[in-house]
């Protein structure tokens, strides 16, 4: 199974949510793993090679390794799959690409590969010395508009809820719940399949806003979701763009009955406080 890495790790891989070191499980590791630097990276960043007893991964960052081993898998039913912010460490944590080739048992899942073999692996070889911080930043809050929410249930029996352990030896069909899909152009369209609103915040704005959603809309339940919004523009000041279409602002509200509001909250972030360039194979 080849995927590039965002559709797995970082956005709906992609799609992570933050979970906190001090939660790491039994520590795990890869019975064999290679870790070389690309400096070419020709195949394009994150390219996936995944198979039953096989991770591999190419051309990601140090810092974006951390973001997807200290999250938890997108595909689940965590509400919350932003990947975490990380902050701090090296220049190179952010320019050095690598490619990570391991084996495991062949029963591993790919959440257990991604999240504590994953971590065991960046500590042993990059020294990899993290924690957590709650600290305050921006955030937009996502709650209903004045008019109620204008929301799809998904149909009961739709969509069924993708197994993350098993995922290697039976790939996802069509028909799994928190399918997402984002068409980017001058406008973009957003399409979402049996997902809670909460993850249609986190998934649907991560590469359109600036800044975390955090939903305060309390309404529970799947939903088949809809939004087309201009890509031209990503701030509460209004932009006048040919194309016609909405901001994504108002986008949310006409099309979905919700309303995004700038705020600020605690942020739960990993600072990483010593990394160092991997040792041999």
């Amino acid at each position: 199974m080849v995927r590039p890495l965002r559709l797995i790790v970082l956005a709906a891989l992609s799609w992570f949510a933050f979970r906190s070191v001090a939660q790491t499980p039994q520590r795990v590791e890869f019975e064999v793993a290679t870790i070389r630097r690309n400096e070419t990276c020709v195949n394009g960043a994150g390219l996936e090679h995944h198979s039953p007893g096989r991770f591999g991964v190419e051309c990601v960052s140090l810092r974006d390794y951390i973001r997807g081993a200290y999250g938890s898998y997108g595909f689940g039913r965590n509400p919350d799959v932003r990947p975490p912010k990380v902050l701090g460490g090296p220049d190179w944590v952010d320019t050095d690409r690598y490619d990570i080739v391991a084996t495991a048992p062949g029963e591993t899942g790919l959440d257990e590969m991604y999240g504590p073999m994953m971590r065991a692996l960046l500590e042993d070889r990059f020294g990899l010395k993290i924690h957590s911080e709650i600290r305050e930043f921006p955030v937009y809050t996502l709650t209903a508009g004045r008019g109620g929410a204008k929301l799809t249930p998904s149909k009961p029996g739709s969509c069924v809820a993708i197994d993350m352990k098993s995922v290697l030896k039976a790939p996802p069909g069509p028909n799994y719940c928190g399918q997402f899909e984002m068409k980017r152009g001058p406008v973009s369209i957003a399409n979402a399949k049996g997902m809670t609103i909460a993850e249609f915040a986190a998934r649907v704005f991560r590469d359109t806003l600036d800044r975390p959603v955090i939903d305060q809309t309390s309404i529970a339940g799947l939903y088949d979701l809809h939004l087309e919004f201009s890509s031209l523009e990503n701030s509460v000041v209004p932009v006048v763009a040919d194309n016609a279409a909405p901001s994504v602002f108002t986008a949310v509200q006409e099309q979905l009955g919700l309303k995004l509001s700038p705020d600020k909250g605690p942020v739960e972030v990993l600072v990483i406080d010593h990394a160092e360039k991997p040792s041999a194979n």
